[in-house]
């Protein structure tokens, strides 16, 4: 085999010395504009974090359906996150490309209900409490957001079959989501379902955590209606 000539050599030991100080030493012009992809850049409340009245809960991520009503695929989950609903000046809006709708009002106050599929006092707060109380709230800036938890064995983490089939079912209008991997019923300790969380979307903190359905127009919906009416 004929060795390298020294000119071969030279010009690979250039090439090294140009590539080495290509890092640090030349100066790359910007992206033009409308090229290069920036970031996703995540706004959200600074911890620390807790599950207590009055502190911040943590930016969970779910995957779930946006808008039940029109998810015909029960395997066509979106990613939704409580970053999502942050509305920090109480007059934000939804940003660009948002399942939500780009361009409408964030909401000024976000009710997180957990339950199961299993589970008797869930299925009549979906059926009987929930859904006049997001009709009368929504319009005022409210929204609510279902975590399911079990499918409808106790213990068994819910599919996305088990989360069409009970929006499905109760006709769900407002976004709903599971809880994988139950990160957020851990962090509650949810012993027993429903657990219903309200939190003031200016600051996503925790203003009241209930265990068990609300009653219709009580101290927990009072609550929710003093958010909104600030």
């Amino acid at each position: 085999m004929r060795a390298p000539s020294v000119l071969a050599i030279g010009a690979l030991a250039i090439g090294v010395i140009l590539l080495t100080g290509a890092c640090g030493d030349v100066e790359v012009p910007p992206f033009p504009d409308g090229q290069g992809q920036k970031p996703a850049a995540v706004t959200y409340p600074g911890g620390p974090y807790g599950v207590g009245t009055g502190q911040v809960i943590t930016n969970y991520e779910f995957a779930g359906f946006t808008a039940p009503q029109t998810s015909a695929d029960p395997s066509a989950l979106a990613p939704i996150t409580l970053a999502d609903f942050y509305n920090e000046t109480g007059d934000d809006v939804f940003p660009e490309g948002s399942p939500f709708g780009a361009g409408t009002p964030k909401p000024k106050a976000l009710l997180i209900d957990i339950g199961a599929g299993w589970c008797s006092p869930c299925q009549y707060e979906a059926k009987s409490i929930l859904p006049p109380e997001y009709m009368k709230y929504a319009p005022q800036g409210a929204q609510f957001l279902f975590i399911m938890a079990d499918g409808a064995q106790t213990g068994v983490p819910a599919t996305p079959t088990d989360l069409h089939a009970w929006t499905t079912k109760y006709k769900s209008t407002y976004p709903s989501a599971l809880d994988d991997p139950r990160k957020l019923v851990s962090a509650f300790n949810a012993s027993a379902y429903p657990i219903n969380i309200l939190i003031d979307t200016t600051t996503m903190k925790i203003v009241d955590v209930v265990q068990g359905a609300p009653t219709e127009d009580g101290p927990f919906f009072e609550e929710l209606s003093a958010l909104l009416s600030r």
